[in-house]
């Protein structure tokens, strides 16, 4: 009996195999049985059952690559799972589209391992990977039409004509394209040519698939849009979705589990909610959201309840269970972010209280983000309600509250050694 945490993941992995051994589905469309006898069944079995690769669609371990001496990937480690979409993000320049290229084939790396589907991939050229990526660039080839850049995998893996001309106009309806087959890529715009490259990566039907800044060089409503296609895409399609992004929004909207990276390492792995509501670093509290942030340190403690001491007041915080227990004495930093912050008669409800002067506020639509300056040391931000925030008035004084189960409290500035939280905080 397969064992349990990867039982599901071994089954598919040998249904799969099992059907490439018994039919061999040739070009001509034809059928040629094959015989499988039971000591070699067993033996293929017997190798499933020992691969502990098989139950993650993708493994990542101590992945290290080298441009010259500088340093793109530090021995990173992550998991992706079946069927999930998975984001990574990260600020230009932190190894992101590196690590694409490194699980796509096309770069070659220095040390660590790659899994896709419980198969070592050192060594494996990008054609035999089954997986399809999609560049940031698009890639889209200019002196082809629609149809045929869309078509170019499938005639690769010399598949006939008639289920080339099925599957293209299959997937040119799936990504909202019908119609376009006989178009240049020079005559559509930004938003369909990233259609027609998706659709390319799509039409060979990868179990995974590779998406580069998928949606980051395209105006805001589109992106928007593409954010709601790409959810009922994957829904739609069944495959592993891992995309890249430097923009939280297309993170916490599209995936289902994230990695933070930052200048070749990993910062935090999780679920968007648990990397939004309990960041690690400051650094990922400050790159997934807005967040306020304010030096202190731990007064005193009992239970899970912390009294913080800050240069603008004392104030408290009540962290989850599984938290580590912080030391009295400790510095680190209080972080609040800013729609958890009430002002004026709401914040004098809550657990931690202030004053503030209305210093400046950015107008975002829907809501206002109010910055306050406390005792002229420290500015603290709210994300006001548009109704609440016109009645505010620049220069006067108000009272501002937060409850203490919606504080972070943050003891490491990164995961890279040697930044200091101060300058972490206010970017210096």
């Amino acid at each position: 009996m397969l064992k349990s945490n990867c039982d599901f993941s071994k089954r598919i992995f040998l249904r799969q195999n099992i059907v490439n051994l018994i039919y061999c589905i040739a070009d001509r469309r034809t059928f040629r049985k094959l015989y499988i006898s039971r000591t070699h069944f067993s033996l293929f079995l017997n190798e499933a059952r020992g691969n502990p690769h098989l139950s993650k669609m993708i493994e990542v371990k101590d992945l290290v690559k080298y441009y010259k001496k500088v340093c793109a990937l530090n021995k990173i480690s992550f998991e992706v799972d079946e069927k999930v979409p998975f984001v990574i993000i990260g600020p230009s320049g932190c190894g992101k589209s590196t690590l694409m290229k490194i699980l796509s084939g096309v770069l070659e790396y220095d040390s660590g391992e790659v899994y896709i589907n419980g198969k070592n991939m050192k060594g494996v050229p990008p054609h035999k990977r089954d997986i399809s990526l999609m560049f940031e660039s698009y890639a889209i080839f200019p002196h082809m039409k629609v149809f045929d850049n869309i078509a170019f995998g499938l005639r690769m893996m010399r598949k006939d004509k008639d289920y080339i001309n099925r599957k293209v106009a299959e997937t040119l309806e799936l990504v909202g394209m019908s119609g376009f087959e006989n178009r240049s890529p020079l005559e559509l715009s930004g938003g369909q040519r990233q259609r027609v490259a998706l659709a390319r990566s799509l039409v060979i039907e990868p179990p995974v698939l590779l998406l580069d800044e998928p949606i980051s060089h395209v105006d805001y409503q589109l992106q928007r849009k593409l954010m709601e296609d790409f959810k009922i895409l994957h829904k739609k399609t069944g495959a592993t979705f891992v995309l890249t992004t430097h923009v939280q929004e297309h993170a916490l909207t599209l995936a289902d589990a994230m990695v933070v990276m930052n200048t070749g390492v990993i910062e935090q792995i999780g679920t968007p909610e648990e990397i939004y509501r309990t960041p690690k670093t400051v650094f990922a509290a400050r790159f997934v959201g807005d967040v306020n942030l304010i030096p202190g340190e731990v007064a005193s403690k009992q239970g899970n309840n912390y009294i913080v001491k800050t240069e603008i007041g004392e104030f408290t915080c009540t962290t989850p269970n599984s938290r580590e227990a912080i030391s009295p004495g400790v510095k680190l930093a209080y972080g609040i972010r800013p729609e958890f912050i009430d002002v004026d008669s709401k914040g004098r409800t809550c657990d931690n209280q202030l004053k503030g002067k209305f210093a400046r506020a950015y107008y975002f639509g829907n809501y206002v983000e109010c910055v306050f300056d406390v005792k002229g040391k420290v500015e603290v931000k709210s994300a006001v309600p548009t109704e609440q925030a016109i009645n505010l008035k620049l220069g006067e004084e108000y009272s501002l509250g937060w409850n203490s189960g919606n504080v972070v409290l943050l003891e490491s500035p990164s995961v890279i050694e040697g930044l200091n939280i101060e300058e972490v905080i206010y970017g210096k």
